[in-house]
């Protein structure tokens, strides 16, 4: 491949990034105009001060509700950009592999595993940057993912690693491969660029590491359906396994048997998940 198209194709990987941004970034920015002048026309006189305060006001109990319908029309855009450029035409890979029971289990156990380790992650970076923990806990409860709500799961659980994987997993890593560079090297960019896409530290460095994860996965799978199955177990742990460990009683002894736990069921994830030959090539 000469120069000239590898560059293209690198180019091309930074592209579903600033789309996957464009799209949520307008929608975001086009319910704040049409919220704003809908209160100017319904209280003429006020000023912009107040105007804006109220309509900062309503938007924010409304987070959840405009997160879901971005990323909604995302999916739109990239699903059936990922699916022609990638999937269409392309050499059929059996998914129903993804859903054996030990794979399955695999990434069930392997997920609890992983989110242990940011768990550790995160304890370290409260204790190294409490200031910047606080700031990062105080922009979650903002913005509604903290709720257990139906559209906080819809959001949380189905179109964040849906929309993730294709933008991420998919095409970035996809058109990175097509540069010619080695696997290794082309999963840690998609991984940093998922990272820098949260914007925040903290969830920045514990996307980056799960992003590498899931392009494993990806690679390993020959399918999206596996680090998408991934994605979504991690965010379950994250919202319902984190109620279960805060009920926990402190102390050394826990630490410990959490520790052991988190050795023990991300190495048997491990295993149970990626053993053996890559799937999609028809040897097992």
């Amino acid at each position: 491949m000469s120069i000239r198209k590898r560059i293209a194709k690198g180019v091309m990987a930074l592209l579903p990034t600033g789309v996957f941004l464009t799209v949520q970034y307008a929608f975001i920015i086009f319910v704040m105009v049409l919220v704003t002048a809908f209160i100017a026309i319904g209280s003429p006189g006020m000023d912009a001060g107040a105007l804006g305060q109220s309509a900062s006001e309503l938007l924010l109990g409304s987070v959840m509700d405009i997160q879901v319908i971005a990323q909604f029309l995302t999916l739109l855009v990239t699903a059936p950009w990922f699916f022609f450029a990638f999937v269409y035409k392309k050499r059929k890979i059996r998914i129903l592999r993804v859903f054996r029971p030990d794979r399955l289990a695999g990434m069930v156990i392997l997920s609890v595993g992983f989110y242990l380790v940011i768990n550790c992650y995160m304890a370290v970076f409260e204790w190294a940057l409490p200031g910047v923990m606080a700031d990062y806990l105080e922009l979650v409860e903002e913005s509604g993912i903290a709720g257990l709500t139906l559209m906080s799961t819809i959001a949380t659980l189905v179109l964040a690693p849906l929309g993730e994987e294709i933008v991420y997993r998919g095409l970035t890593l996809g058109y990175l491969g097509q540069t010619g560079m080695p696997f290794w090297a082309a999963n840690i960019l998609q991984a940093a660029a998922f990272g820098l896409v949260h914007m925040n530290w903290v969830q920045g460095g514990y996307a980056f590491l799960l992003g590498i994860l899931l392009g494993y996965a990806y690679r390993k799978s020959g399918t999206l359906a596996a680090p998408i199955i991934l994605h979504m177990l991690f965010n379950f742990c994250g919202t319902y396994l984190a109620g279960a460990l805060d009920a926990l009683p402190g102390g050394v002894w826990w630490t410990g048997i959490l520790l052991i736990v988190m050795i023990l069921c991300t190495a048997a994830g491990l295993w149970l998940t990626f053993r053996g030959p890559e799937w999609g090539n028809g040897q097992e």
